[in-house]
């Protein structure tokens, strides 16, 4: 039997979006966003077969992301498709103008169309190809809520609850801790015996995240999420050494020295990294070998779809988040993806990831 030869990279297109949020704002300590921006790439193979992928930033910057893909897109053209590869070849490429943060966004796109094309050029989904080791993934609920009344916020967790979600997170961030634990108690007692993290937003600094960690101590709460700005790296070390409540972070940590120093530093118990902002499959494969070397659960932040999808192949996992409001099927720029049942994810089992976009949407609010 031949092998089957992989096809070269042809041409990339490229597209950046400003995608409203259907319900409104969210706000959180430090945030206020009104739109999610995303960059599209679709990667042409020599086969005749196509590779989406995808980056996000929370409604800006979203256009200096795709210029950095532009620059690496001349680079790659007429390269054998080769994910782990092209990826390598692409992180030298663009290293000298920084290690992470746009450059981690830009070659995720890239990185996740790549992947894409690989499933599609075998006519498998890429959960295959990288070997399934569950066939479901448990999801968590969490709100963007920290403006809402309690009342509100309760019912926002009664229902997650009722949809069989594992867990549940709310925003904390009042303007005094007398206030957030007041709300935090009414969850818990109008939903007892449900497991309840919190997330700060980077909104502390070291003596009031200190002082935040005592005052929710009776909570038992499950986690505390980016409690101090995410570059800090050596103020998660200290305040772990000093507090009981696990902490959790990565949604704005983006390569794997970064988490490496965090979990060395025994200061992250929770590792979120971000699909989108890690430098897509390829960057994130390499985050959960270093958590599970550790033996740290992957507990992933935001594109849903995506996210869950990816960790029916990652042994050392909690649950995936459910964005109440804010999945990527619920900003209208996925068509069509796996689907929700009894609080798990069951991914699509289409070739490749098995995410169909909302074309025809994204081009209406097209930058």
């Amino acid at each position: 039997m031949k092998n089957l030869q992989m096809p070269v990279i042809e041409r990339i297109e490229l597209m950046t979006s400003r995608v409203p949020l259907p319900k409104g704002p969210w706000g959180d300590q430090i945030h206020h966003v009104t739109d999610i921006e995303v960059s599209i790439v679709d990667v042409y193979g020599s086969n005749g077969l196509v590779g989406t992928g995808f980056s996000h930033t929370s409604g800006w910057c979203g256009t200096t992301i795709s210029a950095l893909i532009k620059e690496i897109i001349p680079d790659v053209i007429g390269q054998r498709l080769s994910p782990r590869g092209l990826w390598h070849r692409s992180y030298k490429h663009v290293h000298d103008v920084g290690g992470a943060g746009v450059t981690t966004h830009a070659l995720s796109a890239l990185d996740i169309a790549y992947w894409d094309l690989l499933g599609k050029t075998l006519n498998t989904p890429i959960i295959d190809i990288l070997g399934r080791v569950r066939d479901k993934v448990p999801l968590y609920g969490s709100g963007i809520n920290l403006h809402l009344s309690v009342e509100e916020v309760i019912e926002q967790v009664k229902e997650w609850k009722a949809k069989g979600y594992f867990a549940a997170k709310v925003k904390v961030g009042k303007p005094t801790l007398e206030e957030d634990v007041e709300r935090l108690t009414k969850i818990q007692e109008a939903v007892p015996y449900f497991p309840l993290a919190v997330d700060a937003n980077q909104g502390w600094n070291f003596p009031q995240a200190l002082q935040a960690f005592k005052a929710f101590d009776h909570l038992n709460l499950l986690w505390i999420e980016e409690p101090l700005p995410s570059d800090d790296i050596t103020g998660h070390i200290h305040l772990r050494e000093r507090v009981n409540t696990p902490i959790a972070l990565g949604e704005n940590v983006y390569n794997v020295n970064q988490f490496a120093q965090y979990i060395e530093g025994n200061a992250a118990d929770f590792i979120q990294a971000d699909l989108g902002r890690v430098g897509g499959i390829t960057g994130y494969l390499d985050i959960a070998a270093v958590a599970r070397a550790h033996n740290l659960p992957m507990t992933p932040h935001f594109v849903m779809e995506l996210s869950a999808s990816l960790l029916t192949t990652v042994p050392n996992i909690s649950y995936s988040e459910m964005t109440d409001g804010g999945t990527w099927s619920d900003l209208r720029i996925f068509k069509s993806a796996g689907r929700e049942e009894n609080g798990y994810y069951i991914p699509s089992e289409l070739p490749g990831h098995g995410i169909i976009l909302d074309r025809e949407y994204l081009e209406k609010y097209k930058i």
